[in-house]
């Protein structure tokens, strides 16, 4: 778990240990990163979970860290999920925080 700052962020990875194992845990504001092996098979993976943030320089630094941390990965498949803000200017937005 990775805790919000203010009233933005926030994240967290939950499963069942009896038939998800997780391991090697990368952790910072804006993501969360575990090697997966689903028990009793020959499964495993990346699991991510991100929150981008709206400033671009942010979210460059946080892509380049995604780059670093799965170029090196050793299995292929990878889920990934969270909040991508993708918005681009301000008008885009319906609503929120400005």
């Amino acid at each position: 778990m990775v805790d919000a700052y203010g009233a933005s962020g926030g994240l967290a990875i939950a499963w069942n240990k009896q038939t998800i194992s997780l391991t090697y845990f990368h952790a910072s504001h804006h993501l969360i990163q575990a090697t997966f092996h689903i028990i009793g098979t020959n499964i495993h993976g990346h699991l991510t979970n991100v929150y981008f943030p709206q400033d671009y320089m942010q979210k460059s630094a946080l892509l380049n860290t995604l780059e670093t941390l799965n170029s090196t990965r050793t299995h292929p498949l990878w889920i990934t999920g969270g909040d991508f803000n993708m918005i681009t200017k301000l008008e885009e937005k319906k609503c929120g925080r400005v």
